[in-house]
């Protein structure tokens, strides 16, 4: 009896300039034995409307920004990290404003809203110094 070869497959995804490809190919090999290409814009339209975008703060002022997928399957996806001042030194770049049509009215906004975080970090650094007294002084 004649049984059929049995050949190895790998899933696979690549990227081409227009579209993504998806399939299963032979593994150790180049060669396709199933593929899909689908255009960019289907797939990420598709996958972003599952995705939530979230920004957090840290206390040290890093803020970083992170994909999380609806399905809840897969980790955060980091998509980026930078300090809190270099986020507000591009905010307040001539160029910026000049593209965003800042007015003095958002500007001062921005400051008050700034002004108002700073007056919250104060806030949160003398109560932390307190506890970390009062932890000292009870175990004494």
């Amino acid at each position: 009896m004649n049984r059929p070869e049995t050949v190895p497959l790998e899933p696979f995804a690549e990227i081409t300039s227009n579209t993504y490809r998806f399939g299963y190919r032979i593994v150790g090999t180049s060669n396709y034995a199933f593929v899909v290409e689908v255009p960019i814009p289907i797939v990420e339209q598709t996958v972003l409307t599952r995705a939530t975008l979230t920004a957090r703060v840290s206390p040290d002022g890093t803020v970083t920004s992170s994909m999380i997928m609806s399905t809840g399957s897969t980790p955060d996806l980091l998509t980026a990290a930078t300090s809190i001042d270099a986020l507000v030194q591009r905010a307040v770049n001539a160029e910026n404003l000049r593209m965003e049509e800042a007015t003095a009215a958002d500007l001062s906004t921005f400051l008050q809203r700034l002004e108002d975080s700073v007056r919250l970090v104060k806030y949160a650094t003398s109560q932390t110094g307190s506890e970390t007294k009062t932890a000292l002084k009870t175990t004494d």
